[in-house]
């Protein structure tokens, strides 16, 4: 099996380097590229094709949670893990509203992150374990269920999500024939809506959208 190829954003060199020199070693990860800036991180992505995209959050230049909104409107499908030093609610929330499938702190030691790069990349998620209890706390926090900016759903994405709901026998192809689009692009939407909602099936996605008041 061909190792995980991994993006890296990271502006502090010497930490870049150490996590370059561990991966050398690596049967599962590799990095393909280091960047100490975000500015150009979608027509990176682009060029390289990564699998998963290591992101830091503090940068010179746009921060790594601006980055993601500009990865996420580029509709690169890309698998972004957050790695960083910070720990505060607000930061894991923002990340996670903009996409973050882990969140890992720098503190983590370079086996558990490899194991997390492993996680996003098979579909599955990593926290570290302090992140872990603020995220569970925030699907119990009514404020941050209420809020816009837990997750933005475009207006197409919207009535996919509405379909599933009101329509669970309908397929994919019910779907994009009531819409009069394709299948395949019914499908990118759900998986977009998987993502953003931090969901693996219809029926997660639908429990949540319901608590988030996505839908009726």
């Amino acid at each position: 099996m061909s190792p995980i190829r991994v993006l890296l954003f990271e502006d502090n060199k010497n930490f870049a380097e150490t996590l370059s020199d561990y991966f050398e070693d690596s049967k599962q990860v590799f990095i393909t590229e280091v960047f100490h800036n975000a500015e150009k991180a979608v027509p990176q992505i682009k060029e390289y094709k990564p699998d998963v995209v290591l992101m830091d959050i503090e940068m010179p230049g746009i921060s790594g949670l601006d980055a993601m909104s500009k990865i996420n409107d580029a509709n690169t499908d890309t698998k972004v893990m957050i790695q960083t030093q910070f720990e505060d609610s607000h930061r894991i929330f923002v990340a996670l509203s903009r996409g973050a499938l882990g969140y890992a702190l720098k503190t983590d030691s370079l086996k558990k992150i490899e194991a997390a790069i492993v996680d996003v990349h098979n579909g599955g998620g990593y926290f570290s374990p302090a992140v872990a209890n603020k995220v569970a706390t925030f699907f119990r926090h009514k404020e941050v269920q209420a809020s816009s900016e837990y997750v933005k759903l475009t207006e197409t994405e919207l009535k996919v999500l509405n379909y599933m709901e009101s329509e669970p026998g309908w397929t994919y192809e019910n779907i994009a024939q009531e819409m009069n689009i394709g299948y395949y692009t019914v499908h990118s939407h759900t998986r977009n809506i998987y993502r953003k909602l931090h969901v693996n099936c219809r029926g997660e996605a639908i429990q949540k959208a319901i608590q988030l008041r996505l839908i009726p």
